[in-house]
């Protein structure tokens, strides 16, 4: 790489209150008043709270959703959901899960930001100063900090999945501990190693072995592909690789200590695993291309930037600022785009690579891509907020017409209320996003992160109109709450078990909660609840025609197609 100056005026860092701000308007939103929402958020909240509610011991080593298990899952995250449920009774399970996920995004961003800043103040990354002019060591390393911290907060696919209490989530906030490891690592080896290897095991526990494995052939290249990680490799990895090892080992075997039924366990999440990785392989090559044409928006604006990092330190290629994040970023792409379904969940941990990588590039950035990747986030973002505000004042008012019946159409059943607290603050960021607009074209700024404010910026505008202007309706289009206590209702004058039939782990899981129905998988329980979608009919089964009658039946307002019956066993 050609030497490059850093003035102090570049190197200057963003006031920390602003910087602290952003990440709480970043973080806070879509985690407060709402339900655990269908799909994978409220199957992981589910999981959760199932242990919760199971006694400390053997039932806490098999994830299942009230009573239905789920050998596809690991389960660290859950465990740490039911424990924290546990120690604040008086706070709602769903709101306790999601406070949890809340305290994982503040520990990603400052795992972010301090693992740049480690790595960011080694000599050889560091700017010339031929005549005294750059920046110091600190002031230099603090901006790159800044910088990677708000290129993590501008990947656009990250922001939604990552407020979903789920196993990817949690994994999203593991690959940010690990990096931060690995680059305390070149200071502290041997406390770094025991953290490096803790959040190995972690990821086994929780999202299974392909990404522990790919952090694993992270920390062993680490040696080989840079002179730093050389030097301290013997208590760095004679550490962590004992660590991973012993602690990814207590699950399975304190489930193989449970005799058949643990053994029985362990065995179909191991082929749980296999099966997923077995139908990868096997997967048409439409899947992998469906990835990858979603990657490029996903890590919006990190990718360009950290390809234009890969390209101005070729010559520096061993640099363990560039090495780290680059040999994450590859294993962890192939771990995502390898997996079965390769959605966007899968892509989350690809995010804190790809902005610590990036971070490096902006020092050196060419203004064409600078100014094209602020006029993006500026045209896009304006539009994307006008566009949010002009159907939410079509929503309350009918008008125009069109778009208040497009609006009906995808919330049917919704009806509008003025909040006035989530109001002012909707009104309150739209103008900081003005604010921050004319500042950024007035002002025309030389730090570093110039080339990120807006986007960071206009996402966390973004995403503060959806959770305040319409998280309502988003939480009418998405909860099982009204429907759950519905069914309660039915079942309120006589007692029973309740077989689900057909009912996924989302479902199972907020029928259990709000409804506070005792699913069995008994064959004579007199109560079933069936789930059914479409124009679906589930059969009677051999020999039972006619034993059932039918008592209740109903469907979430947002969702007709699917439909629940709720049927009791006649009396012979």
């Amino acid at each position: 790489m050609n030497a490059f100056i850093v003035t102090a005026r570049q190197a200057a860092r963003m006031p920390r209150w602003l910087l602290l701000t952003v990440c709480l308007l970043y973080a806070v939103p879509g985690l407060i008043g709402r339900d655990p929402w269908r799909f994978s958020d409220a199957a992981s909240f589910g999981l959760a709270w199932s242990f919760s509610q199971a006694p400390l011991g053997v039932a806490w080593l098999t994830p299942a959703v009230a009573g239905q298990v789920s050998p596809e899952f690991g389960p660290l995250p859950f465990w740490l959901g039911a424990l924290l449920m546990r120690a604040l009774p008086w706070i709602a399970a769903d709101l306790t899960m999601r406070l949890m996920t809340l305290a994982g995004l503040l520990l990603l961003m400052a795992s972010v930001w301090y693992g740049l800043l480690m790595l960011a103040r080694r000599p050889r990354v560091q700017p010339s100063d031929p005549f005294g002019a750059s920046a110091s060591a600190t002031d230099f390393a603090r901006s790159v900090a800044d910088s990677g911290l708000l290129l993590l907060l501008a990947c656009v696919g990250l922001i939604a999945r990552a407020h979903e209490t789920t196993a990817e989530t949690a994994q999203l906030i593991l690959t940010g501990g690990f990096l931060f490891a690995c680059a305390w690592g070149l200071e502290r080896p041997r406390l770094a190693g025991a953290l490096a290897g803790l959040l190995i095991a972690c990821s086994l526990l929780t999202r299974g072995v392909a990404p522990a494995a790919a952090l694993t052939l992270v920390l062993l290249l680490l040696p080989v592909a840079s002179r730093g990680w050389r030097l301290v490799w013997p208590g760095f990895l004679g550490v962590a690789l004992p660590m991973a090892a012993g602690i990814a080992l207590l699950w399975p075997l304190a489930l193989l200590s449970q005799g058949d039924p643990g053994t029985a366990h362990l065995l179909a999440w191991w082929k749980a695993q296999q099966a997923a990785w077995n139908h990868a392989l096997s997967a048409p090559a439409g899947t992998l291309a469906n990835a990858l044409r979603t990657l490029p928006w996903f890590l919006w604006p990190a990718w360009p930037v950290a390809l234009w990092t890969l390209w101005q330190w070729r010559h520096r290629s061993d640099q363990p600022a560039i090495v780290l994040p680059a040999l994450a970023l590859l294993a962890l792409a192939l771990c995502a785009l390898l997996a079965p379904s390769a959605n966007e969940a899968g892509l989350l941990m690809l995010a804190p690579p790809a902005a610590m990588l990036a971070a490096f590039g902006l020092s050196t950035l060419r203004r064409s891509l600078g100014a094209l990747i602020d006029w993006f986030a500026v045209m896009s973002f304006s539009l994307l907020g006008l566009g949010l505000w002009l159907y939410w004042i079509a929503l309350q008012t009918g008008w125009p017409v069109r778009m208040a019946a497009s609006i009906q159409r995808a919330v049917p059943g919704f009806t509008p209320e003025i909040h006035g607290l989530e109001l002012a603050a909707a009104l309150l960021v739209t103008a900081a996003w003005i604010a921050l607009v004319i500042w950024r074209l007035a002002r025309r700024p030389s730090a570093i992160w110039r080339p990120v404010a807006l986007s960071s910026g206009g996402l966390v505008l973004t995403w503060m109109l959806l959770m305040t202007l319409w998280l309502p309706a988003a939480n009418h289009r998405n909860t099982y709450r009204d429907v759950a206590l519905q069914a309660a209702q039915a079942l309120a004058r006589e007692s029973g078990c309740v077989q689900g039939v057909g009912l996924d782990l989302a479902q199972r899981a907020t029928f259990a909660y709000f409804g506070q129905i005792r699913f069995d998988e008994a064959a004579s329980c007199p109560w079933r609840l069936e789930a059914l979608r479409g124009a679906q009919r589930l059969p009677d089964r051999p020999g039972e025609a006619g034993q059932w009658e039918v008592r209740w039946q109903g469907a979430r307002a947002a969702d007709r197609r699917e439909r629940f019956t709720l049927l009791r066993r006649v009396q012979p």
